[in-house]
């Protein structure tokens, strides 16, 4: 799929996620995939797929890993209310590990809880197959449009 000007509809924004194999580093190493969104609702929902690699030496997915996990899936949220103009980088964030995660299938949510001109509060979950809460967390994102983004890394060289 060509990538598109933002700011993109939700049907564009389902395509990239069914259609792009493209994948960061990261987002593979842990599994992701696209399971569904709604802009009006502002959530966007993923799998994940962690394995051994990403373990703590217990065996469960180490905290971090977990952490990215929520994070990806609450800045989804987020960047998929901005019409994917731009970036939202978080500012902030809280996890709370409720039980260990295990490698394995695993589904996650994140909410945009509040928009605002610039800021947007976000909620995430992750789940295991049996729809047991792992780990929730939250966060405070800042809206970055494509434009701004385009200025920066041309002042950096880059």
């Amino acid at each position: 799929m060509k990538f598109p000007k933002p700011p993109w509809d939700e049907a564009t924004i389902r395509r990239f996620f069914t259609e792009s194999p493209n994948q960061l580093f990261y987002s593979e190493l842990l599994g992701f995939r696209f399971i569904e969104l709604n802009c009006e609702e502002m959530w966007f929902e993923a799998g994940w797929e962690p394995d051994a690699r990403v373990s703590s030496p217990t065996g469960a997915v180490q905290g971090g890993m977990v952490t990215a996990m929520l994070d990806d899936v609450m800045s989804l949220a987020a960047i998929t209310v901005a019409g994917f103009d731009g970036v939202v980088p978080t500012l902030e964030m809280k996890t709370s590990f409720i039980s260990p995660v295990w490698p394995g299938p695993l589904k996650s949510k994140g909410q945009v809880i509040k928009k605002g001109k610039q800021f947007f509060f976000t909620e995430g979950w992750l789940w295991d197959a049996e729809d047991r809460l792992l780990a929730k967390a939250s966060a405070t994102c800042f809206h970055k449009p494509h434009s701004e983004v385009k200025r920066i890394k041309e002042e950096r060289g880059l």
